[in-house]
């Protein structure tokens, strides 16, 4: 149900930026989420429709770009792509890894007329 909340940041942040922009219509929306993020791709498009309705975001279409998760292990400095966060290093063993990438989850564009 986080994604509700995680929409209505979404639309809050798209509304700012195309009343900044002096722009009438949103048109395209590209939203990045890292692979071990807990975010759902359709419930955030099931809000978006909802929560957008009389905005001048109603109608945009959202792209969702997913970013692959990458790690370094903070034991040997192996660089590898963990499953989840509960991953261990494939070289030496050792569980402790620095996320590098993977649990993102911002606006990346906003296309207006």
């Amino acid at each position: 149900m986080h994604e509700y909340a995680i929409t209505e940041s979404i639309i809050e942040i798209v509304l700012s930026e195309a009343a900044q922009a002096g722009a009438g219509c949103v048109d395209e929306i590209r939203v990045v989420i890292g692979e071990l993020s807990s975010f759902s791709d359709s419930s955030i498009e099931f809000y978006f429709e909802e929560l957008s309705r009389g905005t001048t975001a109603e109608g945009a279409r959202l792209v969702f770009e997913k970013i692959e998760a990458s790690a370094e292990c903070c034991a040997c400095g192996y660089g590898f792509r963990p499953r989840s966060a509960f991953y261990a290093c494939p070289e030496c063993g050792s569980r402790l890894f620095e996320l590098k990438q993977g649990q993102e989850m911002y606006v990346d564009s906003i296309e207006v007329k």
